[in-house]
């Protein structure tokens, strides 16, 4: 953060997004339903492959249940928040340029690069909430 910044902020401060922990997902089609959670079993099964390769790992429970406890909690954590930045701070050529005399672009832009981060896990948690609400437990 420089002076630029501080001082620009203070004579024109930008829109900052925000993070809304109450997010309840979406409800999709009834049709879809089945198909996104295949999709997600064959992600999560991909997922477990790729760290459970080597032969190892085979054996170790602790490991096992770390990786498994690890995705969980992203999984959780995707499916509860809700990140929205403000698209129209986001620096100067949007996301490309730094604007000097604004901090809050900065913010924005590190809020993007969340959303990026937690939007897969968004897709597999919701696709298995609404498995679970639509069809298991009618």
């Amino acid at each position: 953060m420089s002076v630029f910044e501080i001082i620009g902020e203070l004579i024109n401060p930008g829109q900052v997004g925000e993070i809304d922990l109450n997010d309840n997902g979406k409800n999709y089609h009834k049709k879809f339903i089945n198909i996104r959670f295949a999709i997600s079993l064959i992600i999560l099964g991909l997922i477990e492959y790729l760290f459970l390769n080597q032969p190892k790992h085979y054996s170790d429970f602790g490991y096992i249940l770390r990786v498994n406890a690890i995705i969980f909690i992203y999984l959780l954590i995707s499916f509860k928040i809700r990140v929205r930045p403000n698209s129209e701070n986001l620096g100067w050529v949007p996301f490309l340029i730094d604007n000097p005399f604004r901090i809050s672009d900065d913010i924005n832009r590190f809020l993007v690069i969340i959303n990026v981060l937690f939007m897969p896990g968004k897709c597999v948690s919701t696709s298995i909430s609404n498995f679970y609400k639509n069809v298991i437990k009618k």
